[in-house]
């Protein structure tokens, strides 16, 4: 079971300019994306994401929650080692896969038994995995904010038309602090044919 989950800017971008702050949702967001990383197996990432930000992808207030595994997908392998998911007391759970498509790292992720997967990004992995129909739920907060930064969510291929793009269903707003977090169950068109 996968599901996207992000936070950007009402101008679809999970990052402010360089030298800003990181944080584009609210603390409470924040906080709510904790407990739903508290519930699944994994975390995934892009090598881009552990380069530019270098992120715990930890569970933190979450008394007695499991960590999940943090999963790294990379072209090239060339991460730096002084990054906190090699350095932390999770080091052990992280893993780094090279030169593997989504579709493939998915199922051997399943093969070891991580049957849920929560990708928190880049947005190349996040448009790969949409562009491929992977995501089986998706959980984006959204900011008050035009932020302009470099990095667009979902980044991919796109649907080609308007008529062939994914839809939600069971589509619920919420508004967590300033943001408003959108879940749904993204339906393929091409996959109901």
């Amino acid at each position: 079971f996968v599901i996207a989950k992000c936070g950007m800017s009402l101008d679809g971008r999970l990052t402010a300019p360089p030298m800003e702050s990181q944080w584009l949702t609210s603390a409470a967001s924040r906080r709510d994306a904790h407990r739903l990383r508290a519930r699944v197996d994994a975390i995934l990432v892009g090598a881009e994401t552990i380069r530019a930000d270098d992120p715990r992808l930890t569970v933190r207030g979450q008394p007695d929650a499991k960590q999940p595994w943090r999963i790294v997908l990379s072209r090239s392998g060339k991460l730096p080692g002084r990054a906190r998911i090699f350095t932390d007391r999770f080091a052990a759970r992280t893993l780094v896969y090279r030169q593997i498509q989504l579709d493939a790292l998915l199922r051997e992720l399943g093969a070891r038994e991580i049957t849920s997967v929560l990708i928190e990004g880049g947005g190349e992995v996040l448009g790969q995995a949409l562009d491929c129909g992977l995501i089986d739920k998706v959980q984006i907060y959204v900011a008050p904010i035009f932020a302009g930064g470099p990095s667009i969510a979902f980044a991919g291929n796109g649907a080609g038309s308007t008529s062939a793009a994914p839809r939600l269903s069971r589509v619920r707003y919420e508004k967590i602090g300033a943001d408003l977090c959108v879940t749904g169950y993204p339906l393929y068109r091409d996959k109901a044919e």
